[in-house]
């Protein structure tokens, strides 16, 4: 596993393939309130895609924060 940060366009990567997500999260809502009208079916798809938005966010941020610990104790 590579010790070095991930260079700025990975993070511009990261960041459009989440707004793509995002994005599709939000047809399929669109779809699902189409299918019945029910508003609660859109909330539950979009409750679920920004759960898995902010879970995936997290753990980028704790794998970024454990790689700056491991880079920082080979540098002392």
């Amino acid at each position: 596993m590579p010790s070095n940060p991930p260079p700025a366009d990975a993070s511009r990567l990261i960041r459009g393939i989440m707004l793509a997500v995002l994005v599709w999260g939000a047809v399929l809502a669109a779809g699902a309130w189409t299918f019945n009208h029910d508003v609660r079916r859109p909330i539950v798809v979009m409750a679920c895609v920004l759960g898995f938005l902010g879970f995936w966010k997290a753990m980028l941020d704790a794998r970024r924060r454990r790689l700056e610990r491991s880079s920082h104790a080979r540098r002392s």
